[in-house]
């Protein structure tokens, strides 16, 4: 559950911080943000394992790099989802992914070190 928690803190951030640097990215509020970022990491974490299993051909033919395709198709999903975010292509919901992908690395990171 505390694992849930950060996640959606850290996906909620990335949304935020998008949103901030691009103004094709719109965010209504920051419960709208924490929304996205809920549902991105419930999405995630049944929806994401099905989709890498099946891609995992085009995944190992591009070394991986398809799992970012995932991580956007992922994103323009709970964008859809979600009411006040909206995300208007496929080139502006792959900034999320990469913001998201690096704050996670850092979250990652910070974990690691405590232990």
């Amino acid at each position: 559950m505390k694992n849930l928690f950060i996640i959606t803190l850290t996906n909620s951030l990335g949304f935020y911080i998008a949103s901030t640097l691009f103004p094709a990215i719109s965010l209504s509020s920051i419960i709208a943000a924490l929304w996205a970022g809920f549902l991105l990491a419930i999405i995630s974490l049944f929806l994401k394992p099905l989709l890498l299993l099946i891609s995992l051909p085009i995944n190992c033919i591009t070394f991986g790099f398809f799992t970012l395709v995932i991580n956007t198709w992922l994103i323009q999903l709970s964008a859809y989802l979600t009411e006040g975010l909206s995300i208007p292509t496929f080139k502006f919901a792959l900034i999320p992914a990469i913001i998201i992908y690096l704050l996670n690395r850092v979250r990652l990171t910070i974990i690691q070190n405590k232990t």
